[in-house]
């Protein structure tokens, strides 16, 4: 198995911050540290043209640049390879077009490749699914809900399904566009005495200066 990107930082990290982990995991560490991996290896493009069965992890995971993107080009053609796209591909990517069933597939105006692969689909996310952001709302009890990430139609039912169980306002604004969040809390802050006492001079200096352009006028 080859792994690359930010599974291999991850992995790394992993490894040196054995403190990071579950009481467990540090427990092992006494004998072998978990995250030594006999059977993984950091990924080298030259693997791609290797002949035997392989797993490798890339990202993106929509096929549409980078690792992923390069290995799938090599691999493609062959019907004993296979892809696995786990989760959401924005449309228009390679990804999505991969998962449509598309047989040949169009990089550019001299780029075309053959899809002959096995393809599975892998119903995963990174992302809060509508019942883990209920169960976050639920605990942290916000005054204001934005909903900032997810397709249109999905974020306006989540929209509604929060407001008519939680009754707070919940915003799903377009990308680029302005939210502005009413608020009637007050934030006391400290303020030293000599700070606030040249304030106050500042504020009389200002409105002497004001009345007397205003006696000039």
């Amino acid at each position: 198995m080859i792994i690359i990107g930010m599974t291999e930082k991850a992995n790394d990290y992993y490894r040196l911050f054995i403190n990071w982990t579950n009481q467990k995991i540090k427990k092992t560490f006494v004998k072998r540290n978990m995250f030594d991996f006999k059977n993984i290896k950091t990924f080298n493009r030259a693997f791609a043209d290797d002949p035997g069965p392989m797993v490798l992890f890339a990202s993106p995971g929509m096929l549409h640049a980078g690792t992923s993107l390069d290995v799938f080009k090599r691999w493609a053609p062959n019907e004993k390879n296979m892809v696995i796209m786990p989760g959401y591909c924005v449309a228009g990517t390679v990804g999505a077009k991969v998962l449509a069933g598309q047989k040949q597939i169009e990089l550019d105006k001299k780029t075309v490749i053959e899809v002959k692969l096995q393809i599975q689909h892998l119903s995963f996310s990174a992302h809060a699914d509508a019942k883990g952001i209920m169960q976050l709302i639920r605990q942290a009890a916000p005054r204001n809900v934005v909903l900032v990430h997810g397709e249109k139609a999905k974020m306006g039912f989540l929209k509604q399904k929060i407001w008519k169980e939680f009754e707070i306002p919940c915003f799903d604004p377009a990308n680029g566009t302005t939210v502005t969040l009413p608020t009637s809390q007050d934030l006391p802050v400290d303020l030293s005495t000599n700070l606030l006492k040249r304030a106050l001079e500042r504020d009389d200096e200002a409105a002497q200066d004001a009345d007397r352009a205003g006696t000039l006028s």
